[in-house]
This record gives structure tokens, C-alpha cells and sequence, in this order.
């Protein structure tokens, strides 16, 4: 998925086609991309059939969170699940930690995690895509924090 077609889905078009996509899906994925295709180009419908089938996997790392979330099969498949990033952002939290820097973030499940436990989060990653949907995801959950494209060795992580 580019940057672009993620961009697209977060439109409220993509949203509705994101929902019919999850719809339809239960007649099977050469169906469902049947009836999608009467309803909105290939490259939309790959795109939104793609994000279903990634949230129905993600559902055993992010359990219910998974719904609401987006994915890239990568970030899916290095993210840390979601009980093991909640266990540390508790660790950190009875610490008394009150910021984050996720170098690294790639789709955002530890800066979930950290901002569920109101650690101010802040993430980078050199990939656009991941850092879209990293941002997304915690827009989605209603979760505060920031995330930018940039390279975790040049980002000045000195306290004030």
C-alpha cells in the first residue's frame, strides 16, 4: 500500500468503502471484490479489502482495538502485541514516566499502549506509510500523541 491509497482510505469515500468492504467480505474475497468493483475502482477495492483481511489478523495481537485500527502487512506482522506493550507501558507508567519517544514507532501498537496509560507519546519512523498509519491508529482510538517521518538516529532524545 503506498501513501497515496492510504491517504484515499482515510477519506470519508474510503471510510464508506472500507465499511461496505467489511460487509461484503463474509460472501468470500472473490465476491466480495465482485461486488466492489460495481461500487468504486480496483486500486480502492484492493486497498479496502486488504485493510479487512489485515484486521481480522490483527484482532489476535489487538484484540477489539483491531476494528478500529489500520495495518500494513509488515508493521502487522513486527508489531508488538498489544498485552505485552500494555505490561510495559505499566512499568513505565508506575516509574512515573511522563514521555515517550518510540524510535521506531512503525503502525504505533506501543504508542497506543503507552498514551492508554497517559504517557505523553511521541513517534518516528523513516517509512511515510507507517507513520500515516501509525498517526491514524491513535486518531482512531482517540489517543493523544505525534508522529513524523524521521531518521531515529538524528532525533535529539537530550530532556529539556
Amino acid at each position: 500500500m503506498d501513501l497515496d491509497a492510504f491517504q484515499w482510505l482515510l477519506t470519508e469515500p474510503g471510510q464508506r468503502l472500507l465499511a461496505r468492504a467489511a460487509e461484503v467480505r463474509t460472501h468470500g474475497d472473490l465476491r466480495a471484490n465482485d461486488l466492489l468493483r460495481r461500487e468504486a475502482p480496483a486500486e480502492h477495492v484492493a486497498v479496502a479489502l486488504t485493510q479487512v483481511a489485515l484486521r481480522e489478523k490483527a484482532a489476535t495481537k489487538f484484540g477489539d482495538l483491531a476494528a478500529r485500527m489500520y495495518f500494513t502487512p509488515d508493521g502487522l506482522e513486527q508489531a508488538t502485541r498489544l498485552s505485552v506493550a500494555r505490561h510495559r507501558a505499566a512499568r513505565l507508567n508506575a516509574f512515573v514516566t511522563q514521555t515517550l519517544i518510540d524510535l521506531g514507532c512503525s503502525i504505533g501498537g506501543d504508542l497506543i499502549a503507552n498514551a492508554e496509560q497517559g504517557i505523553t507519546v511521541a513517534g518516528v519512523d523513516l517509512d511515510p506509510v507507517r507513520v500515516a498509519v501509525a498517526r491514524a491508529n491513535l486518531e482512531a482510538l482517540e489517543l493523544p500523541g505525534a508522529v513524523a517521518v524521521a531518521d531515529a538516529t538524528t532525533v535529539d532524545t537530550s530532556p529539556l
